[in-house]
């Protein structure tokens, strides 16, 4: 059932405002079309209304509404250090699950640096990355083939970006895509913090016969500002999320999930 201010006209600035904030950061985004019309005022008065939300630096525009604003991105030093053994732990796994001789997309995901310091030395792959530091890091396996895909660099992501990086990716056909994500909402779709990055892992995706989805458990039901793909776009989810709702769903849409414990096994060691 809806509440009361859901429903009545609103004509105070301030209640609308309200009203409009807390819907944003409830549902993540809001058309003036349709609150307009909830809200029985006029669309000039939620522009108004949601032009001094933009102000006041709580809520960003897009043509036609307002979402909420964008998480700070943070550099990938810091992003590296958080949920560590989640990461090692997922990036095994999924190191395990990958073939001789194939060709592989990777991101700039901290847990695809994981991914790669797991692949058996004796491996021969080819790895494709516009990140300097997955790119570093795959350097490091002994036989691997590495290129990097250039293109604009981000200081904070230490990877290239922009319409470069995204028509070397779209110009590749790869066996295997690997990649992290900001986040997997309640509709199942893939969501990114920065556009530059979301434009890239799409099309890293679109690019590959198969996805393989590294993802903590933190990452699932979480929003971000920007869209990446549908979950049905990928092949399988490699995730310490054992006991989240979503993973039902996720199984449902055809996605294989390979759940992942990131705590050590002591039942066979000694006292």
């Amino acid at each position: 059932m809806k509440n009361r201010q859901d429903v009545v006209p609103t004509s105070s600035p301030e209640e609308r405002q309200a009203i409009l904030l807390e819907r944003i950061n409830k549902e993540g985004r809001v058309l003036a079309t349709a609150i307009a019309r909830e809200l029985c005022v006029s669309e000039d008065s939620i522009r108004r209304d949601l032009k001094e939300l933009v102000d006041a630096r709580l809520v960003q525009r897009f043509h036609g509404g307002a979402m909420r604003l964008s998480a700070p991105v943070l550099d990938f030093r810091r992003r590296e250090a958080l949920d560590a053994p989640d990461k090692s732990a997922i990036g095994r796994a999924a190191a395990a699950s990958i073939p001789n001789d194939v060709t592989i997309f990777v991101d700039s995901s901290t847990t695809v640096l994981h991914f790669l310091r797991n692949l058996p030395p004796s491996l021969q792959v080819r790895i494709l990355t516009t990140s300097i530091d997955i790119a570093a890091a795959a350097l490091d396996h002994p036989i691997a083939d590495v290129t990097f895909l250039g293109g604009k660099l981000n200081r904070l992501t230490r990877s290239a970006t922009g319409a470069l990086a995204v028509e070397a990716v779209r110009g590749i056909r790869a066996d295997i895509c690997v990649l992290g994500t900001c986040g997997i909402d309640e509709n199942l779709t893939l969501r990114a913090d920065d556009i530059d990055d979301a434009f890239l892992k799409a099309a890293m995706v679109k690019a590959a016969e198969r996805t393989l989805l590294l993802a903590s458990h933190d990452k699932l039901g979480r929003n971000a500002t920007y869209e990446v793909a549908p979950i049905s776009t990928i092949s399988a989810l490699y995730t310490t999320a054992t006991k989240e709702p979503l993973i039902t769903r996720i199984r449902e849409a055809g996605v294989e999930v390979v759940e992942v414990n990131s705590k050590p096994d002591n039942s066979t060691r000694g006292n």
